[in-house]
């Protein structure tokens, strides 16, 4: 299996690799150079000013001297901004260079300050691997030898104050020599692969790092991406990390984390304490509850939280809010509610129509025989027109189970509403007592859509609105493109419904009016929902209704 880009680390290094941050690291060495020399120096005045001991002062300044002015040359050089491999090989020339000088100055063979050769080593090691750590080894037995030959050779004058014991000897000086150059190569090899070390340490703890940082931000987006509220809680029942959805499912504002959760999160008959001693026993428990206050459905998993060795340190808790869920339980089941009234009206319809003509005709010879009193002349009309209201009835039942073969085409939703209005305005349901306000705005770009069941559909809603203010009153008609949909609301000032005739309004034969067969808004709903469409209602006892039809302008 191929482990992400994002979380796979850099191989470490070889032991002749440079180190990743080799320009940081020669910028470091300037600075680290400057503090050890100054801190040599200081160290031996007070050595000088302590004891009765007297040490060569002038030569540690003379080598202090050219440390400084080699310091300015590297911070000129590093201004410049010269590659750090060289940047970083000058410096180990010139650091070669003070450390000889320094032995030069205090003794040649004799000086005590010959481990500083070790210095030079290791920081080669560290910069340029093995072969940086051999190549500077070389070069400071090179420089130690040629400086303890030449004083051996009397080509170059020993200091002052050089002990005349080490220049004799000359088969002990090849053994000194010898057990140097031995020396600087131990200490080279053994620098190299303790350097090459650290830096593959270095290297998986940077990968490790940056694995950890990369799965955090990662896990971090994940948890503020998700729709769902997460919350985790400790084992008190205290919040310690809410994400975003969290907050808004809530409706907080401000922070959750430092709340109980039985105070955020209060769901009615769920006691939260119960629930999370529960879950720490037999693990993950679902639970559904009303949000308390707010009304809200809200669905909840809580599971327990543990370390790798299976310690409880708390728990985590997923909800979401379930009020669209339920909604759309709701309207798929009244969808299928429809499709069976409809069927079964389809097939009565077709039983009934027949009977119910030759009843209504037979009904009206009855009516014309001479003889018949008045009381018998008025039940034959009652019969006629108890049968035409029932034969009414069966042609919605027909319309609404078989609807037409629909005709899609191309079309504008709000012209054909204002005509629809427009039509409706002038008929006999509108009195002087109604008053129709509308504001309708056209979409941009014509829509495919049935025009002709629009049309019923606009005009179905329109009755409605007129029914339901029997009195008088304003019907309000507002429609225009919204965020790629054409919404339209519809609003009268009528009797209004209470929350369970909401629940029911879009169902077959739920008539709440004096007379109404209970189809009209069935075969709105149908309608709309056939444009892959969506109505909603919002009504108030007494103040009036408000119907929201959302069609989207991408309809096929």
């Amino acid at each position: 299996m191929s482990v992400p880009l994002a979380l796979r680390a850099d191989p470490p290094a070889g032991p002749e690799s440079p180190i990743p941050g080799l320009a940081r690291a020669v910028k470091w060495l300037v600075g680290l150079r400057l503090l050890a020399v100054s801190g040599l120096f200081v160290g031996a005045l007070l050595v000088q000013v302590s004891s009765e001991d007297i040490l060569p002062i002038a030569p540690l300044i003379r080598v202090a001297g050219l440390a400084y002015l080699l310091s300015l040359v590297w911070i000129v050089l590093l201004l410049l901004r010269i590659p750090p491999g060289l940047f970083g090989g000058l410096q180990l020339v010139g650091d070669l260079a003070v450390v000889t000088a320094l032995i030069y100055m205090t003794g040649g063979p004799s000086s005590p300050f010959s481990f500083l050769f070790m210095i030079p080593v290791a920081v080669g090691a560290h910069l340029f691997g093995l072969r940086g750590a051999l190549t500077t080894a070389g070069a400071a037995f090179i420089a130690y030898a040629g400086l303890v030959e030449l004083i051996a050779f009397h080509l170059v004058a020993p200091p002052s104050f050089s002990s005349q014991a080490s220049l004799a000897g000359r088969t002990s000086l090849g053994l000194q020599l010898v057990v140097t150059g031995i020396g600087f190569a131990i200490v080279a090899i053994l620098t190299s692969f303790l350097a090459h070390s650290v830096h593959r340490a270095e290297r998986q703890l940077l990968g490790e790092r940056t694995a950890s940082a990369r799965f955090l931000a990662l896990s971090d987006d994940i948890v503020r991406s998700v729709d769902s509220g997460v919350l985790a809680v400790d084992l008190e029942g205290q919040i310690v990390l809410g994400n975003p959805a969290a907050t808004r499912i809530l409706g907080r504002d401000e922070a959750v984390e430092g709340k109980q959760v039985g105070q955020l999160l209060a769901l009615e008959n769920v006691s939260w304490v119960d629930v999370l001693k529960r879950v720490a026993v037999t693990g993950p428990v679902k639970l559904e509850g009303t949000e308390v206050g707010r009304r809200v459905p809200v669905g909840c998993t809580v599971t327990p939280l543990r370390t790798a060795e299976g310690n409880l340190v708390g728990f985590v808790i997923h909800f979401r809010d379930l009020t669209e869920v339920r909604e759309s339980a709701r309207r798929e089941s009244l969808r299928e509610r429809m499709v069976a009234v409809g069927q079964m009206a389809a097939g009565i319809a077709h039983e009934i129509r027949n009977p119910l003509a030759s009843i209504s005709g037979s009904a009206q010879v009855l009516g014309k025989v001479p003889g018949l009193r008045e009381s018998e002349r008025r039940l034959s009309r009652i019969i006629v027109e108890e049968s035409r209201r029932l034969s009414s009835t069966i042609e919605a039942f027909l319309a609404y189970a078989r609807p037409p073969e629909p005709h899609p085409g191309p079309c504008q939703i709000g012209s054909i509403l204002a005509d629809t209005l427009a039509l409706f305005a002038n008929s006999a349901e509108v009195t002087p007592a109604h008053h129709l306000d509308l504001d309708i705005r056209s979409h941009p770009e014509p829509v495919t859509a049935d025009e002709r069941q629009l049309r019923q559909a606009f005009f179905n809603l329109a009755r409605n609105a007129i029914q339901a203010m029997p009195h008088g009153g304003t019907m309000r008609v507002v429609a225009a493109p919204e965020d790629g949909e054409y919404v339209i609301r519809w609003s009268d000032e009528g009797i209004g419904m209470t929350t369970p005739q909401i629940d029911e309004i879009f169902q077959p034969f739920k008539a709440f009016r004096q007379g109404g067969t209970g189809l009209g808004l069935a075969v709105v709903y149908s309608i709309v929902s056939d444009h892959r469409g969506d109505i909603t209602v919002e009504s108030v006892p007494d103040q009036g209704s408000t119907f929201t039809l959302r069609f989207p302008l991408g309809l096929p």
